[in-house]
């Protein structure tokens, strides 16, 4: 063995078996810095998970709020749709009531009109008779007085 690998080895051995000499070997090489760096990385890894575990609480609050939220929305729709359903139903029922009413106002107007046409059907025919009744009358008289005029010239 090399006079390197043999102080190798003894520095090796030594950093094993003596604590002392680990200890002063670390502090030459900045392991106490290294280790204070850790310490302050390791205080603020420990606040961001603080942080990490209240935003998560924060985050189950506000789930919680949306849900209730959602809830009471839900409850709020289902109420204005019973309620209008039931307007719906109401303004069916009224205008089937309208629709009613129209119709047998049509049906009297039908009927008033197929009165109406009688009675002017009759008036027609009583016309036509006594017109008819003046027509034979005349028709007569004025035959013969077309005649007696004629023996007349």
């Amino acid at each position: 063995m090399g006079v390197e690998a043999e102080f190798k080895h003894k520095i090796l051995r030594l950093l094993k078996e003596d604590e002392e000499f680990r200890y002063a070997v670390a502090g030459l090489i900045g392991l106490g810095e290294i280790l204070k760096r850790l310490e302050e990385h390791d205080r603020k890894f420990n606040e961001i998970l603080e942080r990490l575990d209240r935003h998560e609480a924060e985050l189950a609050r506000l789930r919680e709020d949306m849900n209730k939220g959602f809830e009471r929305y839900d409850r709020e729709l289902a109420k204005l749709r019973e309620e209008m359903i039931k307007g719906f139903e109401r303004y069916d029922r009224e205008l089937a009531r309208l629709r009613e009413d129209m119709n047998r106002g049509f049906e009297r107007y039908d009927r008033e009109l197929a009165k109406l046409r009688e009675d002017t059907n009759r008036g027609f025919e009583l016309l036509r008779r006594h017109i008819d009744a003046l027509g034979a009358r005349w028709g007569l008289l004025a035959e013969e007085a077309f005649r007696e005029d004629q023996y007349l010239r």
